[in-house]
């Protein structure tokens, strides 16, 4: 797995150097995101609201074990390249987001798009359009969706309620909001989101404020960025990681900027920013919690990451620690179902637009949401991963190729 994601984090880092210098590194220009921002669609999805989107699918449970994860193993210096890494590859997200709305279709008075359109419109390839469709049906509406609810599960078991109590409120709530109209999904994003960020970012600024090394763990972790004897496995680290947040690459965000009908380079300026907003600020804060807890002080033996957050947690917030995580995680891990949702119904809708098919793909989500409580979660974690790759190949191949 870790060769084919090697091969993976190479392409996508190719390809964001190569459209840096084609679009003169539009990613760092940052009035362009004060225009983005003040955009408005022509449709009745918002920018905002689909930047919200885009935005849910990213922030998941990866936004807390896996920035523990890249600590654990790779220090602070990875965290550093993580975050010049995800600025660097956050350009093809840009690319993708043009492409998806320049070449999507109209459906029922709804706009779907994504990399399935451009690559069938532009590459002319059918098969691989089918192929990467049916991809993202599996991961996101399958894999994905299944490790997000998995996770409320384990969390909520912490507190003794029942596996199944737990997955039939949560199939509930799914199916209200899943069984009309995308717009619902949107809404319940552009609420959740915003909601979430403030919680999350309130904490943040609780432990640095309560925090008096802060300067020393900046300078630390350019000191062990640039350690000339630790600097490839530091560098590799914060780079799988910086790709795995960003998803920049995978075309999940041309999914969701494809429904907006907003200019092109400014949607694709909104979905930069939901990458620096989720580099810079939601995993930003999970590593300022760790590293200003005495995490380094503890063995973990063989760690998935959350019990690092959860040390953390309980560190600066006490009894409440506990509380605390599992409501950021069950808020974190929801958004991402009910997008991961979202991005099957949109490549379903390749395959056919009829309702009763879209509507039996909606019993199946709710089928899998129930069973995914009792499903190990390390098996969808490998499967999703290749998967992930999978998608990410298809998905930067083809951009090179049209951007040639």
């Amino acid at each position: 797995l870790s060769i084919v994601w090697y091969i993976v984090s190479i392409l996508i880092i190719y390809s964001g150097i190569k459209c840096s210098f084609k679009y003169k590194f539009i990613q760092f220009r940052f009035s362009k995101f004060i225009d983005a921002i003040k955009s408005k669609s022509n449709n009745d999805i918002s920018p905002l609201s689909s930047l919200s989107m885009s935005l849910a699918a990213k922030i998941g449970v990866g936004s807390l074990s896996g920035v523990a994860l890249a600590l654990y193993f790779g220090g602070v210096g990875s965290i550093f390249w993580m975050c010049i890494i995800s600025m660097l590859v956050s350009i093809n997200t840009y690319v993708e987001c043009r492409l998806g709305i320049k070449y999507r279709d109209k459906v029922d008075n709804n706009f779907v798009g994504g990399p399935s359109f451009y690559i069938k419109k532009c590459l002319n390839n059918k098969y691989l359009s089918l192929l990467y469709g049916m991809l993202v049906i599996v991961t996101y509406s399958g894999l994905f969706l299944s490790i997000q609810s998995n996770t409320i599960v384990s969390v909520l078991s912490f507190f003794d309620i029942s596996t199944i109590f737990i997955v039939v409120v949560l199939s509930i709530v799914m199916f209200i909001i899943i069984r009309k109209s995308a717009n619902n999904i949107f809404l319940v994003d552009s609420i959740l989101v915003p909601v979430m960020l403030i919680f999350y970012i309130s904490l943040g600024v609780y432990v640095v404020l309560n925090s008096n090394n802060i300067i020393e763990i900046f300078k630390l972790m350019i000191r062990e960025a640039f350690n000339i004897r630790s600097i490839i496995p530091v560098f590799l680290i914060g780079m799988q990681r910086a790709i795995f947040i960003s998803e920049s690459g995978i075309g999940t965000s041309a999914i969701s900027a494809s429904s907006c009908d907003n200019d092109p380079s400014k949607q694709g300026m909104l979905e930069i920013l939901g990458i620096h907003i989720t580099t810079f600020l939601v995993c930003f804060v999970t590593f300022l919690i760790i590293v200003t807890s005495s995490y380094n002080m503890v063995d973990f033996g063989d760690i998935n990451g959350i019990e690092i957050v959860m040390y953390a947690f309980n560190y600066h917030f006490g009894k409440f620690g506990r509380v605390i995580l599992s409501i950021i995680t069950i808020l974190f891990a929801f958004s991402t179902i009910i997008s991961g949702y979202f991005f099957g119904e949109n490549n379903v809708r390749i395959f056919t637009n009829n309702k009763k098919i879209i509507n039996i793909f909606k019993i199946i989500v709710i089928f899998v949401v129930i069973i995914s409580g009792y499903v190990s979660p390390q098996i969808l974690w490998n499967l999703t991963d290749y998967f992930i790759a999978i998608l990410a190949i298809i998905n930067v191949s083809s951009i090179l190729r049209i951007n040639k």
